[in-house]
C-alpha cells in the first residue's frame, strides 16, 4: 500500500515535470517579428531564434544571422544594399537609439549616441540617405530628420501635438507626420524640408483636418497613402499633393491597415481586419479590382512590394503558425514561406478560435471576442484581457493559450469596448469609463460561458497584461466573487501616478481619454484598484 502511495505521488510529479517541459517547448518556438526588402528582393528581419530579437539577412539562398549581442534589434530598414538602420535599446530600458550596420564589415555606428531621451524605434529613410523618426528631446514627441553622413539632425515640427510616426518622402524633400491631436485621432500634416510649407491634409467634405494616419509615399513623392476613421471604418486614401485630390481605395466595412504602393504606384496593398482574422487585399488602380488572398486563417501584417511588382512579402501567423515572412506571386498566385520558424518535432496540436459575440450588461452592447474550447473540456476558463486598450485579441500565434487549451480550459479573449478592429464608435466607446464599462465587459464575457454550459462558474479565472493587468485588477477588486484565480502581469495599480510617472504621448492619451487629475478626481479614484485591494 505504501508503494503504490509513493508509486502514484512520483507519477504525479512526473506529469507536472512533462506538462512544464511542454509549456517551455512552446514558449521557446522562435518568430520573426519585422523586415524590410531591398531592391536586389535580400530579406533583413529580426527574429529570436537564438533566444534574443537579432538581425537576419536572407539573400535569396541562405539565412545569415547578421548580429550576435546581448541586446534586442527593432524596426530594421535598408539605407543601402549594404547597410542597414535598425533601433536598439539597451537592457529592456525601452531608451532606443539608432545605429547603422554594415553587412560587409560587420560594424555598427550608434547614429544618436548620448541621446537620455526617448526615440520611438519605427523610422523611415529616403533614397538620399537621411534617416526621419521621432522623439521626445525637447518635451513632447516631435519629428526629427537625420544625415546619415554627418549625424546632423534637425526638428522639423514644433506643434503642440504629439507626433507618432514620421514618413519621409523617397526623394529626401518632404515629411509626412502623424500625430495625437485629440481624443484618440490622429491628422496627418506634410512639411517642406526645402522650404518654409506645411499643409494638413483636410476632409473635402468640412475643410477641416482630416483623421488620419500616414502610411507611404509613392515612388514619385507626388502622393501619399493613409488610413482614416474619419467615415466610421478606417479606410485606406491616395491623398495627391499637387492637386490636393483624395481618392478613396476603401469604403467602409471592415478595418484596413498598412497600405502600401508599388513602385510604379499601379497596385496598391493593404491588410483587412474581419473578425479578428486578416487578409491581404491587392488594389489595381487602373481596373479598381480588388484581389483578397491569404495562407489560412491567422492574420497578415506589413506587407511589402517588390521592386518590380510580381512578389508581396509579409508577416503571417495563426493559431498553427508562429509569425514567419511569406510571399505571394501575383503571376503564379501562389504562396511562399520564406522563413520556417515552427520546429518539425513539435507535437502540441493547436486548437483555432471561433469568433462569437455576446451582449455586456452595460448596455447590451454585443461584445466581440475569440473563444478557444478544448477536445476534452474540464469546465475550468480563462479570461484572457488584452493591452491597449487601443488594441485588438487577433487570430494569431499564442503559445500560452495553447497550452491551457491543451489542458482543458476554455479561453475567452474579449474585444471589448475601447478595442481597435471594429469601427471607430466601438474604439472610442471606452472614454472616460476606463476601469468601468470595459471592465463589465469583461465580466459579462464569465456570464457568457457560463449561461452557455462550457464552464463551472466557480472555476473561471482572469488574466492579462499591462493594460489587461489593469483590468485584471479592475475585475479581482471590484467583482472578487466571480473569479477563482486571477493573474495580472506588469498592471498599473493608480491612475494619479499613471498620469503623473508616465511617458509625455502616452500621458497625452490619458488625458485625453480618462480626465484631468484634479477636475477627474472622483472617476480617477473610482478606477484605481490601489484604493480598493482590501476586497
Amino acid at each position: 500500500m505504501c508503494h503504490k502511495k509513493v508509486s502514484k505521488k512520483y507519477e504525479g510529479l512526473r506529469r507536472v515535470f512533462m506538462d512544464l517541459q511542454r509549456l517551455e517547448e512552446l514558449l521557446r518556438v522562435p518568430s520573426v517579428s519585422e523586415f524590410d526588402l531591398s531592391s536586389e528582393e535580400f530579406l533583413v528581419y529580426t527574429t529570436n531564434l537564438s533566444g534574443r530579437w537579432q538581425l537576419h539577412l536572407y539573400d535569396k539562398q541562405n539565412h545569415l544571422q547578421l548580429t550576435f549581442d546581448e541586446r534586442a534589434k527593432e524596426s530594421p530598414k535598408f539605407l543601402s544594399s549594404q547597410k542597414i538602420v535598425y533601433a536598439c535599446d539597451f537592457s529592456g530600458d525601452e531608451n532606443f537609439d539608432l545605429f547603422v550596420f554594415d553587412i560587409k564589415t560587420r560594424k555598427e555606428l550608434n547614429l544618436t549616441p548620448d541621446t537620455p531621451f526617448s526615440i520611438l524605434p519605427d523610422c523611415s529613410i529616403s533614397e538620399t540617405g537621411f534617416v526621419a523618426f521621432v522623439s521626445n528631446e525637447h518635451g513632447n514627441f516631435s519629428s526629427y530628420v537625420l544625415n546619415t553622413k554627418t549625424l546632423e539632425r534637425k526638428r522639423v515640427t514644433y506643434h503642440k501635438y504629439s507626433d507618432s510616426h514620421a514618413e519621409i518622402s523617397p526623394d529626401g524633400k518632404a515629411l509626412a507626420v502623424s500625430s495625437l491631436v485629440e481624443a484618440q485621432s490622429e491628422g496627418v500634416f506634410v512639411y517642406s524640408l526645402e522650404k518654409d510649407e506645411q499643409i494638413t491634409l483636410l476632409d473635402p467634405l468640412t475643410s477641416l483636418p482630416l483623421e488620419a494616419t500616414a502610411q507611404c509615399w509613392s515612388s514619385d513623392s507626388k502622393a501619399l497613402l493613409f488610413t482614416s476613421s474619419s467615415k466610421g471604418w478606417e479606410d485606406v486614401g491616395v491623398w495627391k499633393l499637387d492637386s490636393n485630390e483624395i481618392i478613396w481605395v476603401t469604403h467602409g466595412g471592415a478595418e484596413c491597415y498598412e497600405a502600401v504602393f508599388s513602385s510604379d504606384s499601379r497596385k496598391i496593398a493593404y491588410t483587412e481586419n474581419k473578425e479578428g482574422d486578416m487578409a491581404l487585399v491587392i488594389y489595381d488602380t487602373t481596373t479598381q479590382e480588388k484581389l483578397h488572398v491569404t495562407p489560412g486563417h491567422g492574420v497578415v501584417e506589413s506587407p511589402i512590394f517588390s521592386k518590380d511588382g510580381k512578389r508581396i512579402y509579409f508577416v503571417y501567423s495563426g493559431a498553427k503558425n508562429p509569425p514567419d515572412i511569406w510571399s505571394y506571386d501575383l503571376n503564379e498566385q501562389r504562396f511562399y514561406q520564406v522563413t520556417k520558424s515552427l520546429p518539425e518535432n513539435l507535437t502540441q496540436e493547436f486548437v483555432e478560435a471561433r469568433h462569437v459575440y455576446y451582449p455586456s450588461k452595460v448596455d447590451g452592447t454585443m461584445i466581440p471576442a475569440l473563444l478557444y474550447e478544448p477536445k476534452v473540456n474540464k469546465r475550468i476558463a480563462v479570461i484572457d484581457i488584452h493591452g491597449g486598450p487601443s488594441a485588438q485579441a487577433l487570430n494569431t500565434w499564442n503559445p500560452f493559450v495553447q497550452y491551457l487549451v491543451s489542458n482543458g480550459f476554455v479561453v475567452l479573449r474579449p474585444n471589448y469596448r475601447g478595442s481597435t478592429g471594429y469601427g471607430r464608435l466601438y474604439r472610442e466607446a471606452n472614454r472616460f469609463v476606463m476601469g468601468s464599462h470595459d471592465l463589465l465587459d469583461v465580466v459579462s464575457g464569465k456570464h457568457y460561458l457560463v449561461s452557455a454550459h462550457l464552464v463551472d462558474p466557480k472555476k473561471v479565472g482572469v488574466m492579462g497584461a499591462s493594460f489587461g493587468g489593469y483590468l485584471t485588477m479592475c475585475a479581482l477588486t471590484n467583482y472578487p466573487e466571480e473569479w477563482a484565480f486571477g493573474v495580472s502581469i506588469v498592471p498599473f495599480l493608480n491612475w494619479f501616478t499613471e498620469i503623473q510617472n508616465e511617458r509625455e504621448d502616452l500621458r497625452y492619451w490619458d488625458l485625453e481619454n480618462m480626465g484631468d487629475p484634479e477636475k477627474d478626481k472622483d472617476r480617477l479614484y473610482r478606477a484605481s484598484p490601489i484604493f480598493f485591494l482590501e476586497k
